[in-house]
């Protein structure tokens, strides 16, 4: 009889252990099905190590009654990977969104992370934390935020694409299943440890990878106890240009005209000092010549409205500091066979500093109130047949250096209880009891600048590259003298927020086998999730900065960013140093983070911060009955499955605050629904080696936590806006179908391939219009303490239910071994692993409306959506040395429908193909060796604006990672 020896590993060894029974007999999981062996084969075949554990996740997948992918500790231990999400995007249908080089949250088939339940060892559990602008900001919804744990602290992933009546409800991409170690999985006594040197290529920096596992049996092996522990540090340059957005050139009330053009533009204003011959005070217009009335006249194309240019052109440097902390605990009793309890701790802690640093031209992005583009004026114009300003030369701009400081820490706690007992040979009693909280803590946010204002002669050129614009700043960046500290134009800007998500849960199931192939399992569950979310901002206006105290001056405040651009090939004359604002010089001479004076930061009184004070609980209640079946022992028919039904009611409170008149007032409201949520799953077998599924199921996703404050929030500085929300939204909602064809010519081999429908009835959007302040209905005493006035330009956002749009497409999975006879034994080791999705979806976007009615939409993809993405695997392992190489491929998808700024229709990122590299030598039983290489390509993050212009917004890249050292194992 033939077997296969499947492996657990401890951090940074190789495995030892059997596969862990949570995963092997998972809820979607029927009696195990016989894998015979072609007549002839070996009387035994043993597989360790990198094999062995993809022999095991295609056993899990096999045997499962619905669809699932399944990744085993060792290939979580050996695939080069960051964090968890870098190890899941090997799954077919997975793709990542990126943070700072890392993998942070997930989409599964075309469907976002707020569509993605995440449990840990059978818990539902939320963990967020915060990133730059572009790559999302700081996380207040439902997306798993993944960057917070190392991989190396869990055992098993499972991602679930079909839903039983058993699953937690709230998805409709995947559940995935993150389970950590049990110490009754492993056979003996074990200690493990690790411990790798991490260097960046573009820091040049060498930091700490460390992970160790301690397991035991005591009592006659009825007890057992493991502990993990896993730390490392990443410290990264992510280096790169910028535009945060294009505009049109009318947006923020265009450029001043030269002298005698009529209209004159801006109109005269005693007010602002705008004359004949003056775009404002002491600025002068443009002369009235002819290249000044011709470039005047190439902006200002269908009044401004048909010439997009950049708002904030620049290249700057993020300097991120990164140290993650990871500890497990498990203690398992077993005293007979019949009874199992499992008390399970993880606990992470992420904490990063994030430093930005930019040299920009500012005032493209600010109205006349602040100064801003009406004082600038155009000498040179060049449009491209897209409609982008690709190059212009402009006086009266001002320029600013700034400096983004954040520090922040996510703190994860869990701890569950599962029990299960067999009551009778047929009847089965499991439960479960569990609480998580994931606190996000940003203490600090600060933005301090340095200003120019009214520079000569400053020009951009896009032309040759809209990556890699040529940015002339007209004078010395490198010069403190060049530079002021000046009182309404310099800013800083002080804010904190926390994000606090807390889960409690319950389950209670009985599974009693009615006869053999039979069984019948009904269910509970209870939860309780509570999102709360505070904030402060600097209650003085971020404009209004001290002056300098006698004998200081700019240099005493400030840095030189040196050695920029490596790997971008910056453009000649475009700067590669430049000086930055200082955040400890700045604390030491005024001591802005004191809160105090006109540093005070508060909170509810605080337009900017109040938005973000808000909470969200849920009540969920559900009930199931599901009916298990195998057709072999029923009635002599190779069919398997699960039917049911799940009845779940959700009871919603939200809280935020409103603005009566001028005064906050704190909002409460409360909602139920309730939802009934079939589902089916069926596999066929007419070969041992071949299977044939079916899944069909109702699903529901619940509206995202931001959208459903009965509160708002209004930015009146820099990106001025007014987000409001709407606590009855109703959930999305969809019917889905899943079929597959899946092909096991051996125990490590698969071939599948999968079809996958989903029609989404509703949906939730942003309404997003741009409109001046007075036509908002807001109180104007709002914009007191700032230089922004009435009709200024605000974007306006609300979220609303409207309908769906189907989503579908397909995969396509291969893996198996590559026993190369031909050529001698110590080359018989090879391996392929390679997938391939193609998803489709329609969504009719609402760009505009009037009174609630649509005027303008448009119809595009589904946010975050790639409709292509593969991965591929080649592989060498004998049991001695393992070399391997990957590949991932994500296409290009949509960031937010309609995008940014006006007169853009989206914001996308472009595709990106990432290769990573893995090679580990076994020196003896207890010892071996490892190299990896992530991201060997430097692949660049490359975000866009409209889809026809494609207008540059974000591209960065952060280098490459080289991991090197030891691991053992006793």
């Amino acid at each position: 009889m033939a077997s296969a020896q499947t492996t657990l590993p401890a951090p940074g060894t190789t495995a030892s252990a059997p596969a862990p029974a949570a995963v092997e007999n998972s809820s979607q999981t029927s009696t195990s099905l016989k894998t015979d062996l072609p007549a002839g084969a070996a009387e035994e075949i043993v597989v360790t190590g990198f094999r062995a554990s993809l022999a095991s996740a295609i056993s899990a997948k096999r045997e499962s009654l619905g669809a699932i992918d399944v990744i085993k500790a060792e290939d979580i231990a050996k695939f080069p990977d960051n964090n968890l999400a870098e190890s899941i995007q090997r799954v077919p249908g997975v793709s990542i969104g990126r943070d700072a080089g890392e993998g942070r949250n997930i989409t599964v088939r075309g469907l976002g992370a707020q569509f993605t339940r995440i449990r840990i060892n059978g818990m539902e559990a939320l963990s967020t934390t915060t990133s730059t602008d572009s790559s999302g900001g700081a996380n207040r919804g439902r997306g798993f935020d993944f960057n917070v744990f190392a991989s190396e602290l869990f055992s098993a992933i499972t991602v679930r694409k079909t839903q039983s009546a058993e699953i937690d409800e709230g998805s409709l991409g995947a559940t995935v299943d993150l389970q950590t170690a049990h110490p009754l999985d492993y056979k003996k006594t074990t200690v493990a440890a690790s411990a790798q040197g991490n260097y960046n290529d573009l820091r040049k920096k060498v930091d700490p990878r460390l992970a160790g596992l301690f397991t035991t049996k005591l009592l006659n092996d009825t007890v057992g106890v493991l502990v993990s522990g896993a730390y490392s540090r990443s410290r990264k340059y992510e280096d790169g240009a910028g535009s945060v957005g294009f505009d049109t050139t009318a947006t923020n009330g265009g450029y001043c005209s030269p002298i005698g053009f009529a209209p004159a533009n801006p109109g005269l204003s005693a007010s602002t000092g705008t004359t004949a011959t003056s775009c404002s005070t002491g600025v002068p217009r443009p002369a009235n010549t002819a290249d000044n009335i011709a470039a005047y006249n190439t902006v200002n194309a269908g009044n401004g409205n048909s010439v997009h240019a950049p708002r904030l052109p620049r290249y700057g440097r993020l300097t991120h500091d990164q140290k993650r902390l990871g500890l497990t605990g498990s203690l398992q009793w077993q005293p007979t066979s019949h009874t199992l309890l499992t008390f399970d701790t993880l606990y992470s802690k992420y904490h990063a500093t994030r430093e930005e640093n930019f040299i920009e031209a500012f005032s493209f992005s600010r109205a006349l109130s602040n100064n801003g583009k009406p004082q600038t004026a155009v000498r040179q114009a060049v449009v491209n047949g897209a409609g982008d300003l690709v190059y212009g030369v402009f006086d009266n701009v001002d320029v600013r250096s700034e400096t983004r400081f954040t520090d922040f820490t996510t703190k994860f706690q869990q701890y569950t209880l599962n029990g299960k007992q067999d009551l009778t040979d047929w009847w089965t009693v499991t439960g479960s009891a569990g609480y998580s909280k994931s606190a996000l803590t940003v203490p600090i946010d600060t933005t301090l600048t340095i200003d120019r204002p009214n520079s000569q002669n400053y020009s951009w050129d896009y032309r040759d590259n809209s990556r890699r614009p040529i940015l002339n700043y007209g004078f010395d960046v490198n010069n403190p003298g060049n530079f002021g500290f000046i009182n309404g134009t310099s800013e800083i800007r002080l804010s904190t927020a926390s994000s606090i998500n807390t889960f409690k849960n319950a389950t209670l199931q009985s599974n009693m086998r009615v006869t053999e192939g039979l069984n019948v399992k009904i269910g509970g569950a209870y939860k309780k999730f509570k999102f709360d979310s505070d904030a402060t901002s600097r209650a003085d206006n971020s404009l209004l900065v001290p002056g300098l105290p006698a004998g200081t001056t700019v240099a005493d405040l400030t840095r030189t960013i040196s050695g920029f651009g490596k790997g971008l090939n910056v453009p000649s004359p475009t700067p590669t140093s430049w000086l930055t604002p200082d955040v400890d010089k700045f604390v030491k001479v005024f001591n802005i983070f004191s809160n105090t004076g006109t540093f005070l930061q508060t909170g509810v009184a605080n337009s900017s911060a109040r938005g973000n004070i808000r909470n969200v609980t849920e009540k969920d209640k559900a009930g199931y009955g599901q009916v298990e079946f195998n057709g072999d022992p029923l009635f002599n028919f190779p069919l398997r499955g699960d039917i049911g039904v799940r009845y779940v009611e959700t009871n919603q409170a939200s809280q935020g605050y409103q603005l009566v008149g001028a005064a906050p007032v704190l909002v409460l409201a409360d909602r139920k629904y309730h939802n009934w949520l079939p589902s089916l799953n069926l596999a066929y077998s007419p070969t041992q080696q071949l299977i044939f599924r079916l899944g069909a199921s109702k699903v529901i996703a619940r509206p995202d936590l931001g959208n459903l404050t009965p509160g708002g929030s209004i930015t009146v500085t820099g990106a001025r806006s007014v987000t409001v929300g709407n606590p009855d939204l109703d959930p999305i909602k969809a019917k889905t179908l899943d079929l597959a064809a899946e092909w096991y010519p051996s125990r490590d081999s698969l071939l599948s391939v999968a079809y996958f429908y989903k029609k989404i009835s509703t949906y939730i959007q942003t309404l997003q219009q741009d409109l001046p302040f007075n036509q908002l209905g807001l109180d104007p005493s709002l914009l007191n303490n700032s230089t922004t006035v009435v009709t200024d330009i605000f974007t306006s956002r609300r979220p609303f239910n409207t309908d769906g749009g189907p989503l579908k497409g397909f995969e396509i999975n291969g893996q198996t071994s590559l026993p190369l006879n031909f050529l001698p034994d110590w080359l018989n080791h090879f391996g392929v692993l390679a997938n391939y999705t193609h998803v489709t979806s329609k969504i009719t976007y609402i760009l505009t409306s009037a009174g609630g009615v649509p005027v303008t939409t448009t119809t595009a993809a589904l946010v975050g959506l790639s409709k292509n993405a593969a991965n591929a695997t080649v592989y060498f392992d004998d049991g001695k040395f393992s070399l391997r190489g990957s590949v991932a491929y994500r296409g290009g998808f949509l960031v937010s429908v309609p995008g940014q700024n006006t007169g853009n229709d989206v914001n996308g990122q472009s595709k990106i193909t990432t290769v990573d590299a893995n090679a580990t030598y076994q020196i003896n039983e207890w010892l071996k060796v490892t190299v990896q290489g992530l991201n060997l390509t430097d692949a660049y993050v490359d975000q866009y604006q409209d889809s026809s212009r494609n207008s540059p917004f974000i591209n960065t890249h952060t280098g490459r990672q080289i991991y090197f050292g030891v691991g053992v194992k006793f």
